[in-house]
């Protein structure tokens, strides 16, 4: 079982512009998580509408697609939080 983490930004945001590092850092701690970028301004596949997603940045994390918790803002230790918690589920390491 696996998870995806669907991470939403937009490009004028001040505050996904100051996470982003601490995204990528989580990108590469966490690899066992299937990492999805959603540009909230060019989401041509609507995921945005789909996870009911109204602010950025925002992290929704997904095991066998069902949305199981999700963080926005920039507090750092909440993408954590839900990562490991996703990881917990899955079992994975």
């Amino acid at each position: 079982m696996s998870a995806t983490a669907y991470y939403f930004w937009s490009p004028t945001c001040a505050p996904c512009k100051a996470i982003k590092p601490a995204i990528e850092d989580l990108k590469e701690e966490f690899p066992q998580i299937t990492w999805v970028s959603v540009n909230t301004q060019d989401d041509q596949l609507l995921l945005s509408s789909h996870y009911s997603v109204t602010a950025v940045p925002t992290v929704v994390v997904e095991v066998k697609d069902i949305s199981i918790e999700r963080h926005s803002g920039t507090n750092i230790a909440g993408y954590y939080r839900i990562i490991r918690n996703a990881i917990r589920t899955t079992g994975q390491s």
